[in-house]
Order: structure tokens, then sequence, then C-alpha cells
């Protein structure tokens, strides 16, 4: 062993390690694209969709250090997160459902069935995920939601506490061919795990987890598995074990984010509060940029590491920016929306549900917002509706005031409005769009 790690002496052993990794994982996609006398671009239909093109559309070209980033048409529907209930049986301490003053409830199969009739509208969906603040397996009706989805030949992805993860609850997901499964895990011990979630039991959660591991792929269907985990001062010690727990429960991909502060006791739980203030990790236009090469990571080089990542804006590896992009919503560019268990159709996971947060020891309170109800209208009409394509631009251009790290106006108190201007919803002091929540 050595400071970095283990040191492979045999050829063999290098080998193998490189013969492990499967070329099929990475998400990067390489397109060979015709340019005709014209100067027109002849576009692969399989680009196509991933651009969202439509006959008219005005596409984002970004040219930065030579490279081109072609920015999808964000005003066509690529996933839809569909809320199946709000209610939860377990009580954790991150969650933000502690803050709610509004009736639980499932999501009516009517309103469902009406839904699913109406995705087909949409020439650019991928992708239903089943998730939102209550547990999607709690619906007695999950597994015929997931049949309906792939029945539409979307991919169909859900979020769970794994709890309710038994024999029959496996087999349905496996027979139904779900395609990803999001596992809750906020702790990589009993003592760690069962302080956050209460109600949860630590050995059971893995067992269930590690049967289904089991059995995946066993009749030829294979889910994918993927651990999300909220970090905090209590469990930071956590983060350095996730990939031993990753790999005992088959977990592909770890998703970390931190946690949405609903309380003081949470704030003071956040490990981001000075990123925030800082901007830390994220680009500064104009300033000095750093490039280093690959580096080894041992006790020689830690604290030099350590001063760059901390004070040192522009820092790239060979060119490739590790910084974020910060007060830029993901859901918009990603091209997501969102439908409440009541069928109310919102943009965004933070304005799902209303809700507030604590920042520097100020309340926030958020106003949840909805576009439309597909109990009553259509998705399709929803989606495209003035209202709903204004918000998506203004998002995209996210003119809001900083409201992140401002602590000195009454505006400050709620999303209704900010002193650019901007009406509601404000989406300035939304902790998404500056990078410290990611959800799955």
């Amino acid at each position: 062993m050595g400071e970095g790690g283990r040191v492979y002496s045999e050829k063999g052993e290098i080998d193998a390690v490189l013969r492990r990794r499967d070329p099929d994982e990475s998400r990067k996609k390489t397109y060979r694209v015709a340019v005709g006398k014209d100067g027109c671009l002849s576009i692969p239909p399989e680009l196509a969709g991933e651009l969202g093109l439509t006959p008219d559309v005005r596409l984002d070209f970004v040219s930065d250090h030579g490279r081109i980033e072609i920015l999808p048409n964000i005003h066509s529907l690529r996933r839809l997160y569909i809320e199946p209930t709000s209610r939860c049986n377990l009580s954790c301490r991150t969650c933000i459902r502690n803050t709610w003053e509004e009736p639980m409830g499932d999501m009516d199969m009517g309103v469902f069935d009406r839904l699913a009739g109406q995705l087909s509208r949409f020439p650019h969906l991928e992708t239903v995920m089943f998730g939102g603040f209550g547990e999607p397996t709690a619906h007695p009706r999950i597994l015929d939601m997931v049949r309906a989805v792939k029945a539409s030949g979307l991919r169909a992805e859900m979020t769970t506490n794994a709890t309710l993860l038994d024999d029959a609850l496996i087999d349905g997901l496996l027979r139904e061919r779900l395609d990803t499964l999001w596992i809750s895990l906020d702790g990589t011990t009993e003592e760690s795990f069962e302080s956050i979630r209460e109600g949860a039991s630590f050995p059971l959660v893995l067992e269930n987890v590690e049967r289904l591991g089991r059995r995946n792929g066993r009749d030829g269907h294979r889910i994918d598995i993927g651990i999300a985990f909220v970090v905090m001062k209590t469990n930071l010690h956590d983060v350095k074990h996730l990939d031993r727990l990753a790999r005992s429960v088959g977990a592909r991909r770890i998703l970390v984010s931190h946690v949405l502060p609903y309380s003081e006791a949470m704030e003071k739980e956040m490990l981001c509060l000075q990123t925030l203030t800082l901007e830390t990790f994220t680009f500064a236009p104009g300033k000095t940029e750093l490039s280093l090469p690959r580096i080894d990571v041992n006790n020689t080089t830690k604290d030099t590491i350590f001063s760059l990542f901390q004070g040192f804006e522009n820092l790239t590896f060979m060119g490739n920016r590790i910084a974020v992009d910060s007060r830029r919503c993901r859901f918009v560019h990603d091209r997501a929306s969102f439908v409440r268990w009541d069928g109310r159709v919102g943009p965004c996971m933070g304005l799902l549900h209303s809700h507030r947060t604590y920042l520097y020891g100020l309340e926030r309170r958020v106003r949840s917002h909805a576009f439309g109800d597909v109990r009553e209208g259509d998705l399709f009409e929803i989606w495209n509706s003035k209202a709903y394509v204004d918000f998506r631009e203004k998002v995209k251009a996210f003119d809001y005031s900083p409201c992140h790290v401002c602590g000195g106006c009454s505006m400050l108190e709620s999303n209704e409005e900010d002193c650019y201007g901007n009406t509601f919803p404000a989406c300035g002091g939304c902790l998404w769009a500056q990078g410290v929540i990611q959800c799955p």
C-alpha cells in the first residue's frame, strides 16, 4: 500500500482492472453529423430527440475554449416526475414534510390513467420518475403505474426508502421491468442511519436491497440501482464508506445532496453555508484560470490541493472545469415537469409543495406554484401554455436577486417577489438552483 492507495505490482492486476471497465457505462455519446453543400446539418434522429428538435426551434450554441456545447430545446418535455403519494411511513429528520400544513393523499388511479393516456403526445419524453416528497411504494397501485409507463415505451424510475421492498414488491418491479431504483440511504451504519430515518431499520433496509440484488437479472431484466444520500455534519464521516455500501447492495451510482434547511436545527447541519457565501466551486469570468494535470492525492499533496479547492475559483484539470453552474435550474435545463399526487402540475421540486427554509438564521416561506391541473386540463396544453413557456424562458435567464446570500430586506421572507422586480415565484433563493440540493 502507498499513500495514494493500492500499488499494483503485477501487470496482470492492472490489466484485470482495465478489463473490468465497461465501455457501455459511459454517459458520453459521439454523433457524426453531415454538412450539406448548403451548410445545413443533417441531424441523426437519435440526436434530434436528445436535443428536443421541433420545426422552427432555435438552439443555443455555447463556445468555450475551443469546445462547442449545444443546449437542448427547453420546451421539449424529456423527463416527467409523478408523485404517486405524499404519504410516507417514516418521519425522517431531513424531510420538508415536517413543515407542511397541507393534507396528505394518494394519486387517484383515474387521474393517473388520464395522465398516462396523454404521454404519447410528447415526442421527446424519455423517462417517468415516480418520486416527490412521499414514499412511492406506499401507493397500493404503484406496480400498475409502472406497467402503464412501460407500456408507453418509456423508461420508468423510482425513489424509495426501501422499507417496503418485500418479496412481492421486488418480484413485481422486476416483472414490470422498472429501469432504475434509487434507494435513500442517509447512513452507512445502523447508528447514523436510524438517527436520521426515524422508524426505519437499517438491517431490514439492507436485507431488502440485498434481496433485490440477488434476484436482479435472474429472469433477464436488471434494475439499475442508485443510492441517494443526504449529507450533514452528523453523517459526513459516512461519505467515505459509501462506495463500500454501494458495492454491497449492487448500486452503480451515488448521488449526494446537502440537507434542505427546513428548520434552524437543520441549517446548523449544513455543510455549504460558506460555499453559498463565497460562491465556492463556481466559475468566475475574468479571473485567472489554473489548469492542473492528474496528480497524486496523498499526504504530500493534500495541503496544496486543499488550499486550491478552497480559494481558487477557476480551477480546472487539463482544462476541464470542476466548477458547477450556480444560478441555474437543473429542472428547466433537463426539460422536466412535475405532477403532484393531487394532479397539480409544477415546474420543479422546489415549488412542488409549500414549505419553509432557514438560511443565516432567517426564515423563508416558499409557496408552491402550479401551471395547471391534469384533473381538469391536458398536460400537453399545460406544458405549452404561454405562462409555462414564459416561466421556462425566465428561469433559463435566471435574472433573479441572489436571495441565497442576502439578509438585507423583507423580500427575503418569501418567494413572492424580489428586489430585481420579479414577481411570484421569485427563484433567487432556490437551493436547487445554487447546486447544493440535488434529487435523482
